[in-house]
């Protein structure tokens, strides 16, 4: 072999092994990042529903499109997980950045349709964001939702008036309208949300699924 041979075969070993390390950072970049909130294996179409939102409009599986949702199923008369958790999603929402924010609605499903009316969640729910979205409606309707998402709720008796055992957790759908994953708890805190993980979670989840 000559040494112009020689040199011919350096240099394209030399750029096979740059054209090697640039896609498999092109694969590095473009993987799925890890976070801690539980994301299904296969995102499920949710089915039709329909429910009204606390501006008296009709809400439906039309409002979940091109926009990731967060979901949290509660009710108005909740005396600690819902203020708590509002709250907390409100320091969220403050937090991600405009284009991660702009790809983002925050979804409150009451579970207690007895009491919170349109007029009880147009009060309540942008007491905690102006952005947030309130939504309620009969019973079958809600559960239509809930069922899909997997959010369980009950009413218990409590003397002359009853409260709604209810999950705490945080449902993600994706822009396609598919139950995409949930959130998970605080470690420290179980039932409790933490700020700063679901922040960094739904900036990656937002940015990069």
């Amino acid at each position: 072999m000559t040494g112009k041979s020689k040199t011919v075969l350096v240099v394209f070993g030399l750029i096979a092994l740059f054209l090697g390390g640039f896609v498999y950072k092109i694969k590095q970049s473009t993987a799925a990042p890890e976070v801690q909130a539980m994301i299904y294996p296969k995102p499920k179409q949710l089915p039709k529903f329909q429910l009204t939102d606390h501006n008296n409009q009709t809400f439906t599986q039309d409002q979940l499109l091109g926009k990731w949702s967060i979901m949290f199923f509660g009710y108005t008369y909740c005396p600690d997980i819902c203020p708590t958790t509002l709250a907390a999603l409100s320091q969220v929402a403050q937090q991600i950045p405009a284009d991660v924010a702009s790809k983002v609605q925050y979804i409150f499903v009451s579970v207690d349709p007895e009491r919170d009316d349109v007029a009880r969640l147009a009060a309540y729910v942008p007491f905690y964001h102006a952005d947030f979205i309130g939504t309620t409606g009969t019973d079958d309707q809600i559960q239509i939702l809930s069922k899909s998402v997997g959010a369980v709720y009950m009413k218990m008796p409590l003397g002359d008036t009853y409260q709604m055992q209810h999950t705490g957790r945080l449902f993600i759908v994706d822009p396609q309208g598919r139950r995409f994953g949930i959130f998970a708890d605080d470690e420290q805190i179980p039932g409790s949300v933490n700020v700063d993980v679901i922040t960094q979670d739904l900036i990656q989840i937002v940015r990069h699924y």
